[in-house]
């Protein structure tokens, strides 16, 4: 018979605890620190917070610690009452409310929940039928096929979308390398937006916390039949928050310096307003080009530096422009061909060729949740840090640059080697690496090869 364990817990800076699990409970491990080293590093702390699968109980133990008001669930009796017993332990038990679940798994939400959090099992089922406590313990490490726990959980938040707060935050733990059947995609596909906050790899696999809210927690965007300029319109927009401007006609769009935008009508042209507080951590350079390369990771498509997407075959889909304003904020315009076209000297190639035959809108819902998961400023989560997106930046652009595309500068072809911290490009010549901070002063080189 396996024996009670008795485990020491330590969070640097948080505090250390002593907790009892038996043996049918998942104990804490690696993915139970990264859990809670994740969320003991969020910006701010403190309201109303559920834990679903709590197992020993000890990230409740740390939520309530960190100043949270928890409520945490288990299907296995046995986890509930080890969870009761180690909350009394340390003197948490007032703080938190312990609740076991239904065995058909059933979700319930408490009413002003701020915060759901969930170690999500990921281990794959070996195929055997298990009943019983063994069946309650094999819940706590192996995910359900082919839909995954967070399809479920998803599933009842879109169903009980009118009980749920505009903006609640869910905090999952998921394997992502290989991917499990618990997707971050499910999420993406309902209008999440979600955020990559800590992984840690365990030899073949990837575990990761991902952070998932609904975009613009709250806040509707404005979608115009037609203006003349959703750059203009958004910067009309007062107060702070994820506010933005879509619009499938626009007659007087503007590009690069002022240089006017061509387009063909059905195009999406769209605006985001963008916390000005995001310059204290990063250049304007590497804002517009992780914008760049997030909705061409979106297209399947690459870019060209610093603000082209570009199909496969160098002709050009939409660009992003940036601007900022006296008050601060920022505002990223967006403008994409619907449709292949020529216009006089000017050939575009469209999303259609990329997504098929989808609406301007469909599109712009794909892209604000794109740009969100990056510059959405929400409460209590980190913005990425400027390495991550420096590699974003870089993936998007070295799709074109590894299919022969060079610079050139008066008479010198330079290979373009690297994305520096300001979002200029690295290139390699005769004398050495070149800083590019200037589009005007290069010329791109397809070669022959290529």
């Amino acid at each position: 018979m396996k024996a009670m364990k008795n485990v020491s817990f330590k969070l640097d800076g948080v505090g250390k605890w002593k907790i009892s699990v038996p043996p049918s409970v998942y104990p804490p491990r690696e993915d139970s620190y990264l859990l809670c080293k994740t969320i003991a590093e969020f910006k701010s702390h403190g309201g109303n917070a559920l834990e679903i699968g709590c197992g020993s109980g000890i990230v409740s133990i740390v939520l309530s610690s960190l100043g949270w008001d928890v409520t945490c669930c288990d299907i296995n009796p046995v986890a509930v009452d080890a969870t009761r017993k180690n909350l009394e332990r340390n003197n948490l038990a007032d703080r938190v409310q312990v609740i076991e679940s239904s065995t058909e798994g059933e979700i319930s939400i408490p009413e002003e929940t701020d915060l759901i959090v969930w170690n999500i099992p990921y281990l794959e089922p070996d195929g055997r039928s298990e009943s019983g406590i063994d069946s309650m313990e094999n819940a706590a490490t192996i995910d359900i096929y082919p839909d995954g726990w967070g399809s479920k959980l998803l599933q009842f938040l879109s169903e009980n979308n009118n009980l749920i707060p505009s903006n609640i935050l869910v905090i999952l733990v998921l394997k992502t390398d290989p991917e499990g059947p618990s997707k971050i995609s499910d999420w993406s596909e309902k209008g999440w937006s979600h955020r990559s906050l800590n992984y840690q790899r365990f030899v073949d696999e990837k575990i990761e916390v991902i952070g998932f809210w609904k975009t613009g927690s709250g806040i509707e965007p404005v979608w115009l039949e037609t203006c003349s300029s959703t750059m203009d319109e958004a910067k009309k927009i007062v107060g702070k928050g994820w506010h933005r401007v879509g619009s499938e006609k626009q007659t007087d769009g503007r590009g690069r310096r002022g240089s006017k935008w061509e387009s063909v009508p059905g195009s999406l042209f769209a605006t985001w307003k963008i916390d000005g507080s995001i310059l204290d951590e990063l250049p304007p350079g590497i804002v517009q080009t992780s914008i760049g390369a997030a909705i061409s990771r979106m297209l399947g498509s690459s870019m060209k530096w610093p603000n082209d997407i570009m199909s496969k075959d160098w002709k050009k889909i939409g660009g992003v422009l940036l601007e900022s304003e006296d008050m601060g904020d920022l505002h990223a315009g967006v403008g994409l061909n619907r449709h292949k076209f020529v216009k006089g000297r000017v050939e575009g190639e469209g999303w259609n060729e990329e997504l098929g035959n989808i609406g301007g809108r469909e599109v712009f819902g794909m892209i604000d949740a794109e740009i969100s998961s990056i510059f959405e400023n929400v409460g209590m989560l980190n913005f990425p840090s400027k390495e991550r997106l420096i590699s974003l930046s870089w993936e998007a652009l070295s799709g074109l640059l590894s299919c022969g595309i060079r610079v050139k500068i008066m008479e010198e072809e330079l290979r373009v080697v690297g994305l520096n911290g300001k979002g200029e490009i690295e290139a390699l010549g005769i004398d050495g690496i070149e800083i590019i901070s200037d589009l005007d002063s290069i010329e791109w080189i397809i070669l022959s090869d290529a």
